[in-house]
């Protein structure tokens, strides 16, 4: 009888415990899935598109559990869609030429503005993947770095090394392969870089296995557009456009609280 009663008690702790404990994990589960525990979410982009790259920061704001509005800001390297870059051994000192043909200037992009992640399905507490779509949008400020080529000139009967730019006088070594030697340094002409406005705008599909949880970890695959007010000459053999469009993969990461 002791025993029976000894069972009885045993029996009726762990059934109280169990119930405790299923109702501690709903509460949790809920406060994860509803926002009560994080409001903020700050977060860096690593992405690559079809014609560059860029990298970003996010300062989010979690209004509800499945939204979260943020403020943008990204810098990266926007290339046209028809460059050709050019490797081939230079046969005067075998060496070997690497440079952009027909490159006219280097387009490096700021771009800031405000966005949105929406979440259509959601996840359990510990495994799955929520899955949303992700819109942003703003301004840009395109920054035109003229692109030097190294290239061998003849003055006065001799023959040197010297460092051009595109420009109608320059135009017969720019555009002659015969001449080209490589491109020069980055930093050649970064004192004179012009501005061209702009806008763009992201739309993707988002992947988030922590989309409820303490650290930001997102896959987003999507599309870019870049609009400027006027042609960006970037080509000097090509029509610019004003349009620039890209696919994108962007790896972001970061931590909620």
């Amino acid at each position: 009888m002791n025993l029976v009663k000894l069972l009885a008690v045993l029996s009726l702790f762990f059934v109280s415990d169990l119930i405790a404990q299923k109702q501690s994990d709903a509460v949790v589960q809920q406060s994860v899935r509803k926002g009560v525990i994080y409001k903020n979410e700050n977060s860096f982009d690593i992405a690559i598109h079809s014609n560059g790259l860029y990298l970003g920061y996010n300062i989010g704001k979690i209004k509800f559990y499945y939204l979260t509005k943020y403020i943008h800001f990204d810098i990266g390297m926007l290339k046209h869609p028809k460059e050709k870059r050019i490797s081939q051994i230079y046969n005067q000192n075998n060496s070997l030429s690497r440079y952009t043909f027909g490159k006219q200037n280097l387009l490096i992009n700021i771009r800031a503005g405000r966005g949105l992640i929406r979440y259509y399905s959601e996840k359990t507490k510990r495994k799955g993947v929520a899955v949303g779509l992700r819109m942003e949008g703003g301004l840009t400020v395109g920054l035109l770095k003229p692109y030097y080529l190294d290239v061998l000139s003849e003055h006065d009967g001799k023959v040197k090394t010297v460092a051009i730019k595109y420009s109608p006088e320059t135009a017969a070594d720019f555009l002659d392969p015969n001449h080209i030697l490589g491109e020069s340094s980055f930093w050649k002409g970064v004192n004179e870089i012009k501005f061209k406005p702009g806008a763009f705008g992201r739309i993707a599909l988002t992947l988030d296995p922590g989309a409820f949880e303490k650290y930001v970890q997102a896959l987003n695959v999507g599309l870019q557009a870049d609009i400027y007010a006027q042609r960006v000459p970037i080509l000097v053999t090509d029509n610019n456009p004003f349009l620039l469009m890209n696919f994108f993969i962007n790896l972001q990461f970061g931590r909620r609280k």
